[in-house]
């Protein structure tokens, strides 16, 4: 039987029939959200909310995109009344929505600004059109205005942004700032992270201990696969990308892309993207490549991200090839809190 007083976001503690012992099924991604009028499926789908700004469905932190107009609203994201707000150098015009994504078009000729909502935080990337709006002097460095509650901001390794609490424990991520061409082409982009579904897990099965401590058994739900061929995403197998430096203000962040990379990219080898992202520090999860590309905390989709060797793949019942066999490792944090003090017995990964 469910502990119900037990349930989280992430994880669900049952009863068992033994009498002694319990189990705990903890999930790396949100299995459910509090929506403080009950529990919901997890939906980053995005809707236009009575106060003109727009949000998610139902997500674990408290997210809003503006409407348009003043582009020091752009984004904030929250909770427990904390927040970081980030904002636009300009205004910006009345967006369209696309299911998870919100696009502003034209914040700068030919440069689109997109955000996309996932139920842990957003992705924000410029998506540059053509070589003459790669070499706008408002690209040569894209400073965001910043806004904190409750919390404060520091940099952290390779170009990325943390935001702390006042227990100096990070609430908020923004991993390292990444900019990416669109050399590769269409059917390689579309096997860029592999191709066999693959899920995580963790499950520890634990009695009473010596002291009578209750026993748990935690067991992780699969993770949501990642998107395949999503340009937005991240780069894709051929396309050239590059780690852009970081400048942490008071009340500004500014990212400056990389000339090198905008020089020697190609006409049609547009368009180009510059992120960053932001997502909840409660468990993260990464994909490193032995090419060079990094995906964190990769997310929904159809088809799954792999580990191991890639050398071809099928996707839809399509098969595509890989390229050179380059190699996938995943990494996987878990946050066990609802464990301190028990007697684990069993635990597995899956």
């Amino acid at each position: 039987m469910e502990v119900l007083g037990e349930r989280t976001e992430r994880e669900t503690v049952f009863a068992n029939p033994d009498g002694a012992t319990f189990t705990l099924e903890k999930s790396i991604v949100p299995v459910r959200v509090d929506t403080g009028n009950g529990w919901a499926k997890p939906d980053a789908t995005l809707v236009r909310r009575e106060d003109g700004s727009i949000g998610p469905k139902a997500a674990v932190v408290d997210l809003s995109f503006s409407g348009g107009g003043a582009g020091e609203g752009l984004v904030t994201i929250g909770q427990d009344g904390q927040s970081v707000s980030m904002g636009w150098p300009g205004s910006l015009p009345e967006p369209r929505l696309d299911g998870e994504r919100v696009v502003y078009d034209n914040v700068l000729p030919d440069v689109n600004l997109i955000l996309t909502a996932t139920v842990e935080g957003f992705r924000q990337v410029l998506e540059v059109e053509t070589p003459q709006a790669a070499a706008l002097p408002e690209l040569k460095s894209i400073e965001y205005g910043l806004k904190v509650d409750g919390l404060r901001l520091r940099e952290g390794a390779v170009g990325s942004v943390e935001a702390l609490d006042g227990n100096g424990q990070v609430v908020f991520r923004s991993p390292t700032a990444q900019m990416w061409n669109s050399a590769g082409d269409d059917t390689a982009a579309t096997t860029a992270t592999g191709a066999s579904p693959q899920s995580a897990g963790l499950r520890a099965l634990s009695g009473a201990s010596a002291e009578g401590a209750s026993a748990q058994e935690a067991t992780q739900e699969p993770v949501a696969p990642a998107e395949e061929g999503d340009p937005l995403a991240g780069p894709g197998a051929g396309d050239k990308a590059a780690v852009m430096d970081v400048e942490l203000a008071q009340d500004s962040l500014t990212v400056v892309p990389d000339s090198d990379l905008i020089a020697a990219t190609e006409a049609e080898d547009f368009p180009l993207y510059i992120d960053p992202s932001v997502e909840l520090n409660e468990s993260e999860r990464t994909v490193l490549s032995s090419d060079g590309d990094v995906f964190y905390n990769f997310s929904g989709g159809d088809n799954g991200m792999s580990v191991g060797k890639c050398g071809s793949a099928v996707i839809g019942g399509v098969s595509y090839y890989c390229g050179s066999g380059y190699v996938n490792r995943m990494y996987f944090e878990f946050t066990p809190g609802a464990l301190k003090g028990k007697h684990v017995l069993d635990a597995t990964f899956a």
